[in-house]
């Protein structure tokens, strides 16, 4: 029995294969296709934005866009609209980089940060193509990097070899190192932008600590909290039982330096106390009205320059150990962390109260024996 066929059911195969072809097709965005109404519905293919992404972070890898490319792959702390490829395409080539040849697919659909707003593609204006609000550029954090290193030498640093206030581009981890600094000190003008992109996007792990390796926030001012450095980059207290022993350490460093300075004014004035007794000797002399006391003169011996010279090294050497230890006490004061300067006051406050009585005795032994206007060393 024969059926008869349609023209336009024969048609339905080759249109079924056209649009399969279509689907699959990964050709680049035409020229000028964001406003373009004909290109509202352009879509670009998932593979080849990875590819374009691949291209610009091998060419560039520091870029700021590369950086949350490498944090999404890592599963650190970035928003989820943020990690697809079209967002992280977009933080790359809408203000960073559009002119490269890697973004010239994306700038034609969508067009950069100028542009964008008056663009008519619905995949560009979709959420999940958006860029990171306020992701500073690669020109904007190398120059802040610059600025900030120049100021202040900071952990950090080392990271970007920068060597021009005008450069715009350095072979380093910009955002990482940018928002390093800026976690450190948070009030330098150099961070605005930081803040502005940490104050769009909180969830960004660039905006807060989440590992041991960050640096302790530099507050000038008196602030409770752990973290601080004590006196060497890496003694940093980060847990409770870091700081418990971090307090004591300081606390017991105090008393030390009250009893190291008991030590020194009581072998002063032993060492006075001796030269004293020398000088006190006499002689007696047998007269018709009994013993004449006669005054001698000074031992040869205490007068040499080998005694001046002990005397001297030994004053020198205990001041320069009591000066390093007084500014260690006053350089941990001047963290302003509110317990550590209440561990240095406690530890001089309970050394003086051991040690000062020991001292008062050892200077009144030397005044009894006259020791010669010598002045006592510390």
């Amino acid at each position: 029995m024969h059926v008869p066929t349609s023209p336009a059911l024969l048609l339905l195969p080759l249109l079924g294969l056209t649009v399969v072809h279509a689907q699959s097709s990964c050709s680049p965005a035409p020229a000028g296709c964001s406003a373009l109404p004909s290109c509202a519905a352009f879509r670009a293919c998932d593979s080849t934005i990875s590819a374009s992404l691949t291209s610009l972070c091998t060419q560039m890898d520091g870029m700021p866009g590369c950086s949350i490319r490498k944090a999404c792959d890592e599963n650190d702390h970035i928003p989820d609209p943020y990690c697809t490829p079209m967002s992280l395409l977009a933080n790359i080539c809408s203000a960073d980089m559009p002119t490269m040849a890697d973004c010239r697919s994306y700038v034609q659909q969508c067009g950069n940060a100028t542009t964008a707003a008056n663009g008519l593609n619905t995949q560009c204006k979709e959420p999940a193509s958006q860029p990171i609000p306020a992701l500073p550029t690669s020109k904007t954090t190398t120059q802040h990097i610059y600025s900030i290193c120049t100021e202040m030498a900071m952990p950090g640093c080392e990271r970007c070899t920068i060597t021009s206030p005008t450069a715009t581009y350095a072979s380093c981890d910009l955002l990482d190192t940018y928002s390093l600094l800026c976690k450190a000190m948070p009030d330098m003008a150099q961070c605005a932008d930081w803040k502005a992109m940490c104050a769009a996007t909180p969830g960004l792990s660039y905006c807060s600590s989440h590992s041991h390796d960050d640096p302790p926030v530099m507050q000038m001012f008196f602030h409770t909290g752990l973290a601080d450095y004590v006196l060497f980059q890496k003694w940093v207290p980060r847990t409770p039982l870091q700081y418990a022993g971090t307090w004591l350490v300081i606390f017991l460093f105090g008393i030390l330096y009250e009893g190291w300075n008991a030590w020194i004014a009581t072998s002063e004035a032993n060492l006075l106390s001796r030269t004293a007794k020398h000088h006190d000797t006499t002689t007696a002399k047998t007269s018709k009205n009994g013993l004449i006391p006669i005054t001698p003169s000074p031992p040869r011996a205490l007068t040499t320059w080998t005694i001046r010279f002990k005397r001297g090294l030994f004053r020198a050497m205990a001041k320069a150990i009591t000066v390093t230890a007084a500014y260690f006490l006053m350089l941990v004061a001047m963290t302003f962390n509110v317990g550590l300067f209440i561990a240095v006051v406690a530890g001089l406050a309970v050394g003086s109260a051991i040690f000062t009585e020991w001292t008062r005795a050892a200077v009144k032994a030397a005044v009894l024996n006259e020791a010669n206007s010598d002045e006592l060393c510390c």
